[in-house]
């Protein structure tokens, strides 16, 4: 797993459940070279959270590249915002931003991420720009949401793409 690193402490303990898992995990911080991707070979991309907004971390490039090898994606907060961007979306401002805040959230469909899971669940929010529901590209099938609609996962539909807001 090639996890990008976008300069939040969240990163480490990504890294850590994706090893509990058994897998060999390498953080490199954004930017990410082609080198990178040519050294590592990955299986798999992981965005990372982290402060700001997608362009600050130029995310699309990384997703660019990872594309252009077939790899598939998994992005988190920050990483569900960037594949939302880099495939034509719009990001907005929450409200009230959600830092430390514990949200019920709604699976309409379980796909690769909820399979197993319940309907309803509990997750960690620390964001305050999401995927603007109404601007999202219909490449993709939006998995769970909130109560008042903010877009919380999705899937992209051809493509090997998944993606959460929250922390896992």
């Amino acid at each position: 797993i090639l996890l990008v690193d976008h300069e939040d402490s969240f990163v480490h303990t990504l890294a850590n459940y994706f090893r509990q898992t058994g897998a060999n995990v390498s953080t490199v911080r954004t930017p990410v070279p082609e080198e990178v991707f040519e050294r590592l070979k990955p299986d798999l991309v992981v965005l990372s959270p982290g402060p700001g907004t997608p362009k600050d971390f130029d995310c699309a490039a990384t997703i660019k590249k990872a594309r252009a090898r077939d790899l598939p994606i998994f992005g988190v907060c920050l990483g569900l915002q960037a594949l939302a961007e880099a495939y034509g979306g719009e990001l907005r401002q929450l409200h009230i931003p959600m830092h430390g805040k514990p949200s019920r959230i709604r699976v309409s469909k379980p796909g690769v991420v909820f399979s197993g899971l319940p309907k309803e669940v509990t997750v960690g929010r620390y964001h305050s720009i999401f995927a603007d529901p109404v601007r999202l590209p219909d490449d993709f099938l939006v998995t769970a949401e909130t109560e008042d609609g903010v877009i919380m996962a999705f899937e992209h539909r051809k493509e090997p793409i998944a993606a959460v807001q929250f922390h896992p």
